[in-house]
């Protein structure tokens, strides 16, 4: 029989939201995109879109092939970038610094493949050696913001097998997981648009 004193601490560790049953605790965090229990209706876009298998080694995840536009959507926020809630492929991955993101957010393809893009002078940012760019596509009208996304790789993503730099101003086609990071959403770099592909895992020339 449980001691007395024990049952009191359960009870009052129960009441404030304390007590965690293993087996019971959230497999979804809160994150920035959106409320944790939100779900998102697959497009039909994704539903009748091709698949490719990761030109990286060490992503396991079948790539969505699709378009720059799909992937930001349509809407316009006051900054003038792409919103949160316009994106195709939104909630994102959880957490853009993880090595294995998963394949599937809120059963949302996260995994994507984008061709016939260019991506523009890219840089080492801060002191954490991530690597940056912006990638446009330039079969797209309209503002600079609405034809461009930021993309970018951790550097423990780099240094693994499978990852190179691409060519600047070529056509190529890429690999990459959509992230939503609303802390740039008013940044002209960052497109006013909280958009990424990051990690960016791959690239190829077209054939």
């Amino acid at each position: 029989m449980r001691h007395p004193r024990a049952r009191a601490l359960v009870a009052t560790a129960t009441a404030v939201g304390l007590l965690l049953v293993p087996g019971c605790a959230s497999k979804d965090p809160p994150t920035a995109n959106g409320p944790p229990t939100q779900q998102f209706d697959v497009p039909a876009f994704i539903l009748s879109a091709k698949t490719h298998d990761s030109w990286n080694p060490h992503v396991r995840c079948k790539a969505v092939v699709t378009t720059l536009r799909h992937v930001l959507g349509r809407d316009r926020g006051t900054s003038g970038g792409a919103t949160f809630q316009g994106g195709g492929f939104k909630p994102g991955i959880p957490d853009r610094r993880a090595l294995r993101p998963p394949c599937k957010a809120r059963k949302i393809p996260t995994f994507v493949q984008i061709n016939h893009v260019t991506v523009g002078a890219c840089t080492q940012i801060n002191a954490d050696g991530d690597w940056t760019c912006g990638m446009t596509d330039p079969s797209l009208k309209g503002s600079e913001d609405m034809r461009r996304i930021h993309i970018e790789t951790d550097q423990k993503f780099q240094h693994r097998s499978g990852w190179s730099r691409p060519p600047a101003g070529e056509i190529i086609k890429i690999q990459g997981f959509v992230f939503w990071d609303p802390g740039h959403t008013d940044a002209a770099w960052h497109n006013h648009s909280g958009w990424e592909i990051h990690s960016f895992t791959a690239w190829r020339r077209p054939r």
